[in-house]
């Protein structure tokens, strides 16, 4: 389902950007860039950043289109944005989740629940900058089934997001072309001429599917990747 996708993607970078750590830097953008073990760029999505709000650009991915994700914690909104539609999904952003994710401090997904447990490894320079390189493995428990996962973290003091997440296998999310300075308002609005959805992002429309009965629940939809607060349409 591609709603699911581009969530997943959008709930990895969402995680960093309400750490439990403010970055003394509040405006800003950069590009995060997945990597895979080789070193090989998979993608590349655009974050800005500004006084608290948050803005991620994701490309298109497979049989998905360009997307946009927009959090304002000042209006308590979240917007989901379909580029090639012209159209845009809002949610009520939910603090009372984006809270929980603050207090587990690591780099997972922020549902379920989880066990922390972090090892300084040092200092290091990542794209001009110092950080904090650690360990942190995570013992999450999501729709039933225990998972540990152990990623490599480097976190600087300037930012909210970390310059640098490696996990086991190598794969890794790295933040680049950094630039610190005042954003746009005009990011963090839905832009002029797009409708109103009733329906998520890729998601079909619920008028279609009488059967309701095999739907996921919200905490299977979360385990998947559905960003924190986010509904089903008609829920």
């Amino acid at each position: 389902m591609k709603v699911l996708t581009m969530s997943c993607l959008a709930v990895a970078v969402l995680w960093w950007a309400v750490a439990a750590r403010a970055g003394s830097v509040s405006d800003y953008a950069g590009d995060m860039v997945s990597l895979d073990a080789a070193g090989k760029v998979e993608n590349t999505s655009r974050l800005f950043f500004s006084g608290g709000k948050m803005r991620v650009e994701i490309p298109a991915q497979e049989d998905m289109g360009p997307m946009v994700l927009i959090l304002r914690p000042d209006r308590k909104v979240q917007w989901m944005v379909d580029v090639e539609a012209r159209t845009y999904f809002e949610q009520p952003l939910d603090e009372k989740a984006l809270a929980d994710m603050n207090r587990s401090g690591a780099p997972a997904m922020p549902m379920g629940e989880s066990s922390v447990k972090e090892e300084p490894l040092g200092s290091e320079k990542v794209n001009g900058y110092d950080t904090r390189k650690k360990r942190v493995t995570v013992t999450s428990r999501i729709m039933g089934h225990a998972r540990t996962t152990v990623s490599t973290v480097w976190t600087a003091d300037e930012f909210d997001v970390p310059l640098r997440e490696r996990g086991e296998t190598g794969e890794t999310e790295e933040f680049r072309n950094i630039k610190v300075g005042a954003q746009s308002a005009a990011l963090f609005e839905v832009p002029k001429g797009y409708t109103r959805s009733k329906n998520m992002p890729g998601m079909p429309d619920m008028k279609d599917m009488p059967d309701m009965k095999n739907m996921p629940d919200m905490k299977t939809l979360e385990g998947m990747g559905m960003p924190p607060g986010m509904k089903l349409p008609g829920q």
